[in-house]
């Protein structure tokens, strides 16, 4: 007697393209380029990596608070009726000492000092086009694996438990992402939409995404490379 065994499938219930941003302007990477691209996506909604709870308040602090992403999320709250989807945690418990680590790990690390100058570089040259290329994301690849080796050498008690919160924290945050992004697909079923979220969560997020291959789950289709 044969025993039917049901395969699990993934049935994609509309296009998410991921566009990663850099969250300071420079040359090629600005506001105004953002909203070329995202004119030209065409979406019906639009997340963003904000909380919801101070989401409101990003938006009108015009003279402190002036991001690529906010800049054009303005216009376009102003001028069209895409729907917009803060999707973050509300929580940041590391008071500065991120940027403490990180600019250790610059003085610290040769390679990570020029991996950070040459992204710097090409994000200034290229702009979006360079922060959702395989070579951004290949950079950020390199840099997480300097930072392990750096931490596992140091052996410094602190140091490491900041990285390792810092970890968990971009794991919370990017599986509370994904749940909020796929709920919303399959409670309102939009045809196309974007993702606005910093480059450096692109690799971590697609790992995430291969883990729903194969069940039976209603995602949108991820795209991460909207730059041919």
């Amino acid at each position: 007697m044969r025993t039917h065994i049901q395969e699990k499938t993934t049935v994609s219930i509309g296009k998410l393209t991921v566009i990663g941003t850099s969250h300071t302007e420079g040359v090629a990477c600005t506001a105004n380029e953002l909203i070329k691209i995202i004119e030209e996506l065409s979406p019906q909604t639009i997340f963003c990596e904000a909380p919801p709870e101070v989401f409101q308040a990003m938006l009108k602090a015009i003279e402190n608070f002036n991001t690529p992403e906010i800049k054009v999320l303005r216009t376009i709250i102003e001028k069209t009726s895409i729907d917009i989807v803060p999707v973050d945690i509300n929580d940041d418990p590391f008071d500065g000492r991120l940027e403490a680590m990180f600019e250790l790990f610059r003085r610290q690390i040769s390679d990570y000092f020029y991996a950070t100058e040459i992204q710097a570089n090409e994000t200034q040259l290229k702009g979006f086009a360079f922060l959702n290329s395989k070579d951004s994301d290949q950079i950020h690849k390199d840099k997480s694996s300097m930072e392990r080796i750096f931490i596992e050498r140091v052996k410094n008690h602190e140091l490491s438990k900041t990285y390792s919160n810092w970890l968990k924290w971009n794991d919370e945050r990017e599986n509370h992402w994904i749940d909020v992004i796929h709920n919303y697909f399959v409670n309102n079923r939009p045809k196309k939409a974007v993702f606005l979220v910093g480059s450096a969560h692109r690799v971590r997020l697609m790992d995430k995404i291969q883990n729903f291959s194969g069940k039976n789950e209603l995602i949108p289709d991820w795209n991460f490379y909207p730059f041919k």
